[in-house]
């Protein structure tokens, strides 16, 4: 029987690559997206805070109905959380999987910034925070990205990795389309819509999952800056042409959306 310990990604492994923030990009870890059925990619961005069970079980049902037929590369944090009882805790970054898990030829992948050293514990699992956040079990690869040997980064610290391999992915690899999907989410959240809309790419924001997502899209409709939890200051999304409104309690607005955006076949 299936446990959230278990590797369920193809062939029974996750891959994991580790990277200085400043060396060149991993060869290896790029080309795993390459082995997507079709050439678009998709990062999934934010958070579950203030969301219980029910709610983040039903995000993951949300995701996988929205992304029905979606066979390139789905991405995001590479983590998975546990209950104190052992049982799984969905996050956004199991939502790769999922996708992955119902798409054959999609690719789930993932990035972690090293903001500790990494640690084994209990039965030898691997750790990767003082959280106890665990490698996803349901990715192909990880790629985790620290300052160099012995120093660590903040919870940004794998953003213009990540922000860089799309482009590659795009300008070397033949991607047609990419694209942001915003659940929920932080500051950090935030950093990655600007990244996003500043390169053009279309930003799915899910309405209705609360905090970063629902502050930007009012936002937007109000012309007007974001201002969000710890900042000291407003800040500008660069382009506002790109951001797609979806609704949290229809999975159907998202998937016309990905229809509309090519990122599926119709």
């Amino acid at each position: 029987m299936s446990t959230p310990l278990t590797v369920t990604a193809p062939g029974n492994k996750v891959h994991l690559t580790v990277m200085n923030a400043d060396d060149g990009l991993p060869t290896a870890f790029a080309l795993m997206g390459t082995r997507a059925a079709e050439k678009v990619a998709i990062r999934i961005t934010g958070g579950c805070k203030n969301m219980g069970p029910e709610d983040k079980t039903a995000m993951l049902g949300y995701f996988a109905a929205a992304f029905a037929g979606y066979r390139g590369v789905a991405w995001s944090g590479g983590t998975r959380q546990l209950t104190p009882a052992g049982e799984l805790d969905p996050m956004v970054t199991d939502v790769p999987g999922v996708i992955a898990a119902g798409n054959e030829g999609c690719v789930a992948l993932g990035t972690v910034p090293r903001t500790e050293f990494l640690t084994l514990q209990g039965d030898s699992r691997l750790v990767l925070d003082q959280w106890g956040a665990l490698p996803n079990p349901t990715m192909s690869g990880i790629l985790i990205v620290q300052k160099d040997p012995d120093g660590t980064l903040g919870w940004d610290g794998d953003l213009s990795v990540y922000v860089q391999l799309m482009e590659n992915w795009k300008q070397y690899a033949g991607f047609a389309a990419l694209g942001l999907v915003v659940w929920n989410g932080g500051d950090v959240t935030l950093d990655e819509i600007v990244l996003a809309a500043a390169r053009g790419w279309p930003v799915f924001i899910v309405r209705g999952s609360q905090r970063i997502a629902d502050a930007v899209l009012a936002a937007v409709e109000r012309n007007g800056l974001v201002a969000y939890e710890r900042r000291p200051g407003a800040v500008a999304i660069p382009n506002k042409s790109v951001i797609v409104p979806v609704e949290k309690g229809d999975p159907a607005t998202l998937r016309a959306a990905l229809l509309t955006h090519q990122f599926i076949a119709g």
